[in-house]
């Protein structure tokens, strides 16, 4: 057995494997949430998110949390600012607070790691998420898609998943 030193907070060490972690499709996105803010003492929350071709992320603002992301697998295009950039695997994109950005995927499939500091977006994942199982990631994985055309599948998709937007598959 592995000991794992106390944290200064409330916060413990763990370890997820890959089916333990929670899943849940919103907006159209698979979310498996790796981290939330009662596991991290409301320092962070971390995703592996899975998205179809045409998802987009609508230009925001975030007013506290810093954003960053790790691009695992397909293209991206992110707009920073009034700047698009492209970014494809192994890309990271770092937004501190205050700063207009979204993303469109430009590939079959988009992998990606994201991760707020301060958490609390997981919030609206895990509240107006569906819950869905999870067992491994998969990306490769093929299936008649809503929308038409064939899309990336990690599991059922429930109704209303759309974004506006939204290019067909």
């Amino acid at each position: 057995m592995t000991s794992f030193p106390h944290s200064a907070g409330t916060a413990r060490p763990y370890v997820w494997a890959p089916d333990q972690s929670p899943a849940y499709w919103n907006v159209g996105t698979y979310w498996r949430v790796l981290a939330d803010g009662s596991q991290t003492d409301g320092r962070s929350c971390t995703f592996e998110e899975l998205c179809p071709q045409g998802l987009v992320a609508p230009p925001h603002v975030h007013d506290k949390e810093e954003e960053a992301f790790f691009i695992l697998e397909g293209d991206f295009v992110f707009t920073v600012g009034d700047e698009e950039i492209q970014a494809g695997p192994g890309s990271y994109i770092y937004l501190p607070p205050k700063v207009r950005h979204g993303f469109r995927v430009e590939s079959e499939v988009g992998r990606v790691y994201n991760m707020l500091t301060l958490a609390g977006f997981e919030q609206n994942i895990i509240t107006n998420g569906q819950p869905t199982p999870r067992s491994r990631c998969p990306h490769r994985e093929r299936a008649p898609c809503r929308y038409g055309g064939n899309c990336v599948s990690p599991g059922p998709q429930p109704p209303g998943t759309t974004l506006p937007g939204r290019r067909r598959c």
